[in-house]
């Protein structure tokens, strides 16, 4: 298990042969390593595949040969190779034409109409043609065929598509095929892995058979070649995210029962029992005790003691509560992982000397076993212990010199040859199972039994000689009288084959607790490992601490373990992060000392499904009880509190919550300044079951609160001079003047604001707090013409809901889409009619893009790009990044990928378009009004200097004869406002002019009033 890596990881790690999933997502995680080899091999099958190497390859054609039309035709029925009882050109598809049930119906989009897979007709190379059968997320899928009648049985091919990741479609990972005489009990024929592997590619198929002349019957100990029964299943293993199209199923055969054929025996599917396989092992605990953070791969006697045993409230144990323990490690001090390949002597040895040091990890294993025993009374006790085994990979080619002949060990092919690469990785692990047995007879622990070793690597290698090397492990492992242990993970290729290569004891991990993944992910994760006589693995880590979703996945782990008969009939392994465990024990919140109650109950085989419903929750604001959305200035500072509703005491009821996506604690303030527009408080409430409740908190900009901003930022003394604040506030004060009542006088001075704030920052007149908070506000107010209109994508990464492309222009900072990792990707959006546009903002997640295009378009048929030079081509940046261009017109806008920056896809939080260009020209002296009372005579006039300068202000009055009547000048208050009154005389009757102007003004502001008044 991999508790430094995140799961997310591993969901997609298989299909893309090692490339990692956003950072956004980075936790202590299980699981990582899924395919590690770039290459598309040939696979042994172990020593059965040893035995009939045709068997390897007859899977399907090379994936890497090219073909001039490779799915056009339908496979060929395979040749009878060897002398059988009847020759198979006899057989006919006794499938043609025949219906079939499904365990899970196809995907509303992918439909089929009952006859798609056995009406003859293969599907081409083109997902949207009709004759694939799409299925989407959920549970191993079966089909399951009636012959009507007991028939002879001698092949059966399944036809599947693969095209990732343009169109997120996948291969299964593992194909079975079962017969039956009751449609209740079914007989294994074989389990079959994929030989395309997974990894990037044009479309592309693959056809996965049984042949009984040529792969023997797996299951019931029988030699027969031909299976006798009325029944036919095909099941195959659904990925996590990733769709799997079907279209044709063959199975050949004949009427009747022909000489060979046999009956093949029922299998009940069963969990792994404890007993002599897990050497006595019914509850394996995890403990990660390589280079990690803060300590945590360092274990005390004092941490380790409610990891073993189960301890009461006071800290004191009361009873034991696991009986094996696995140290495993997965990073170096010098970062290089033990689980990929990466690590060397030096590391192996840090390893063991970090272990097995006089005060190291096993001794205070021992001392707290020493300790909890004394106490228990059963100061003989011994804990048994299993030791991880280091990957020693296929590439290392320095890895060091380990039996002193002077020559470092090379495990890379390529340069030794394959012959000596796989002698050197045997050598290497011979020498680490020396070495952990000299050293475990050496320190005599008191306390301690070695029962095994684990193999690290969590699925068999795909290359050649990958299950090989296991064997060899394997027998060095029983060599030294010890169990072999080892826990694939979800996507382990080849894990139904454990047995062949010399494992004892296997857990295999469901991974639900960490994964975009639906609760029955964990009935099917039960079904595989009793499917192949595996146990499973109960994984948690320190989120379900904070975050009630992870809590309740952690329960819904106990229920199905309970419901599945995991817990009784199963041998059990513990994934729990760091240190989650020790955490719940010492934990004053009763909801989560409850949860440590429960999982020693489950140890114990006494846990009881628990399924309480969340109870509801009053949450305030401010202290405000929020009876819905709400909306608040942006000025404000706000805080939200909770109480639970009808809470009985139980301790059981845990409330957690996120804002703007991130974990949130009750009556933590938040200050909205710089964050206008829509932000979500998401209340989760889980009892065993959680509700979630999401609250949508508006924070609102307008003219009022952008002076409050101003105000406050020059307080703080973020402007480098009083004459910045001075002239937004101007800028300000129009706004409101027009606000509500002029939408173009209000953008004019919208738009006046922006213009100053660019120039006040590239003066350095502004610091880049109060510029990137007073940018928001006016993105705020010009408004995303792209904010919840029709967003379209090529692909969406995982098929995962939640990034799906309207996730970027909903309005929300933590909802994103990510695409699938693909150069060649698009996002587009539909404005609903022509609009006008000048600026793009794109909210980068971390896998933004290197190089994109943004494209215009009227029709989605003609695209034009909006930057003209270079191509069109824009060089991303990253986080929140602005693209100023010459304003265009258009309904439907695309962002068109050219190169990924990352491993990753393309994500980003929201995409934005707006039109900042178009308003008139703000003159240096604006806001002018003039006011003429003729009942006192007086003229006065009024307005403000743009710029914040305190200048002198000139007035010049010429009457409706062209002559000046007036001369006068004022000097700007230290608001940046100015006003003039002159007495009117009989001069100047009739419509008069009035300029005003600065010094270096090149043209006045020219103003008209009338004076009738008689005098």
């Amino acid at each position: 298990m991999y508790s430094n890596k995140k799961w997310v990881f591993v969901l997609m790690a298989a299909v893309l042969l090692m490339s990692p999933l956003s950072s956004i997502y980075a936790q202590p995680m299980d699981s990582d390593s899924v395919i590690t080899q770039v290459e598309e091999i040939e696979q042994i099958e172990g020593e059965r595949a040893a035995e009939n190497p045709q068997a390897v390859t007859e899977q399907t054609t090379d994936a890497n040969e090219p073909a001039a039309d490779p799915v056009q035709q339908a496979p060929e029925p395979h040749p009878n190779t060897s002398a059988s009882s009847m020759d198979q050109a006899q057989f006919r598809n006794l499938a043609a034409g025949l219906p079939y049930e499904w365990s899970e119906q196809p995907a509303a989009s992918r439909p089929d109409d009952g006859s798609k897979l056995t009406d003859g007709k293969y599907a081409s190379l083109d997902m949207n043609d009709p004759a694939w059968v799409g299925h989407v997320r959920g549970k191993t899928r079966e089909v399951m065929f009636d012959l009507g009648e007991e028939k002879s049985i001698g092949r059966i091919s399944a036809h599947f598509f693969q095209d990732y990741p343009a169109n997120s479609i996948l291969v299964p990972l593992t194909v079975s095929m079962y017969v039956s005489d009751d449609k209740v009990n079914w007989g294994l024929l074989s389990h079959n892995a994929t030989q395309l592997l997974w990894g990037e590619g044009p479309p592309r198929q693959e056809t996965y058979v049984w042949d009984g002349n040529r792969d023997g019957i797996k299951g019931g100990n029988t030699d027969g070649k031909l299976a006798y029964a009325r029944y036919v299943k095909v099941t195959f293993t659904m990925h996590h995210s990733q769709w799997e199209y079907v279209d044709e199923i063959e199975i050949m055969g004949t009427d009747g029962m022909v000489e060979g054929a046999v009956k093949v025996p029922a299998e009940q599917p069963h969990f792994l029992p404890p007993g002599e396989a897990t050497a006595g092992i019914h509850n394996l605990n995890l403990l990660y005790n390589g280079q990690y953070a803060n300590g945590l791969g360092d274990w005390n006697k004092e941490r380790i003691i409610p990891n073993i045993s189960y301890v009461n409230k006071d800290g004191e144990p009361t009873d034991w509560m696991f009986d094996g323990v696995l140290y495993l490690g997965l990073a170096s001090p010098a970062g290089r992982d033990f689980g990929l390949g990466q690590t060397n002597l030096g590391d192996w040895n840090w390893y063991l000397d970090k272990t097995f040091a006089a005060a190291g990890d096993m001794q205070q294993l021992n001392e707290a076993t020493k300790e909890v025993g004394s106490k228990l009374n059963q100061p003989d006790h011994k804990m048994k212990v299993v030791l991880m085994i280091p990957n020693p990979g296929e590439y290392l080619n320095d890895f060091g010199d380990v039996d002193g002949d002077g020559v470092t060990e090379s495990f890379n092919d390529s340069a030794v040859g394959k012959e000596k690469a796989f002698e050197n990785r045997e050598k290497a692990i011979q020498w680490w199972l020396d070495q952990v047995q000299n050293i475990w007879q050496a320190q005599q622990y008191s306390n301690l039994e070695l029962v095994g070793m684990y193999w690290l690597e969590e699925q068999i290698s795909t290359s050649a000689t990958g299950p090989a090397l296991i064997k060899s492990v394997s027998d060095k492992v029983h060599g030294k009288n010890m169990k072999f242990f080892w826990i694939p993970h979800s996507l382990a290729y080849k894990s139904y084959m454990w047995k062949d290569v010399g494992f004892d004891a296997v857990a295999f991990q469901p991974n639900y607790f960490f994964g975009d993944m639906d609760a029955d992910r964990l009935e099917d994760a039960a079904n595989l490992a009793k499917q192949y006589g595996m146990s499973n693995e109960i994984e948690f880590d320190d989120r379900m601490l904070t975050d009630g979703v992870f809590r309740e996945r952690f329960i819904d782990y106990l229920n199905s373990g309970a419901s599945t008969g995991l817990m009784h009939q199963g041998f059990k392994a513990y994934y729990q992060g760091n240190d989650a465990i020790r955490n719940l024990a010492v934990s004053k919140d009763p909801s989560l000392r409850l949860m440590y109650d429960w999982l020693y109950q489950f140890t114990k085989g006494t846990y009881v499904v628990n399924n309480s419903p969340a109870p509801e929750v009053d949450v305030f604001l401010n202290g405000h009880m929020m009876e819905g959305d709400t909306v608040v200035p942006d000025t404000e500072t706000v805080q939200f509190t909770w109480n639970v509703k009808d809470d009985d005491g139980s301790g059981l009821v845990k409330v957690t919550a996120q804002f703007d996506g991130k974990p949130y604690t009750s009556g933590t303030p938040i200050d909205l300044t710089g964050k206008p527009g829509k932000h979500r408080l998401d209340i989760t409430v889980t009892a065993a079951k959680s509700q979630t409740t999401t609250y949508i908190i508006t924070a609102a900009a307008n003219a009022d609160t952008m002076s409050t901003h101003v105000k406050r930022f020059e307080e703080q003394k973020q402007f480098m001079t009083s004459r910045a604040p001075r002239s937004l506030n101007n800028y300000i004060a129009l706004m409101k003047r027009y606000e509500g009542t002029d939408a173009v006088q209000f953008n004019k001075y919208l738009l006046g604001f922006r213009t100053r704030l660019d120039q006040l920052a590239e003066a350095k007149m502004i610091t880049d707090t109060a510029y990137t908070a007073l940018k928001e506000e006016v993105y705020n107010l010009v408004g995303n013409l792209a904010e919840g209109k029709p967003a379209t994508a090529s692909s969406v990464e995982g098929s995962s809901s939640r990034l799906v492309p309207e996730h970027a222009v909903d309005g929300f900072s933590s909802t994103r889409w990510a695409s699938n990792y693909v150069d060649d990707s698009w996002f587009q959006v539909d404005l609903g009619e022509v609009k006008s546009f000048d600026t793009l903002r794109i909210d980068w997640e971390l896998a933004r893009a290197n190089t994109y295009k943004l494209l215009i378009s009227n029709d989605r048929q003609n695209w034009t790009n909006v930057i003209k030079d270079n191509d069109g081509i824009i060089t991303a940046h990253d986080g929140k990044e602005t693209v100023r261009f010459k304003p265009v017109q258009a309904r439907y806008v695309k962002f068109q990928g050219i190169k990924r920056n990352t491993d990753y896809g393309y994500s980003f939080f929201e995409f934005g378009l707006y039109n900042l260009s178009g308003a008139e020209e703000v003159m240096p002296i604006d806001g002018t009004t003039v006011d003429v009372n003729e009942s006192a005579k007086t003229l006065t006039i009024d307005g403000l200097l743009m710029d914040g300068n305190l200048a002198k202000v000139y007035l010049k009055i010429v009457d409706s004869k062209g002559k000046v009547r007036h001369n006068s000048e004022v000097r700007s208050t230290e608001t940046g406002s100015f006003e003039f009154t002159v007495k009117l005389t009989g001069n100047l009757k009739g419509t008069c002019d009035a300029y005003l102007s600065t010094d270096g003004m090149t043209e006045p502001v020219k103003l008209t009033f009338t004076y009738d008044k008689k005098d």
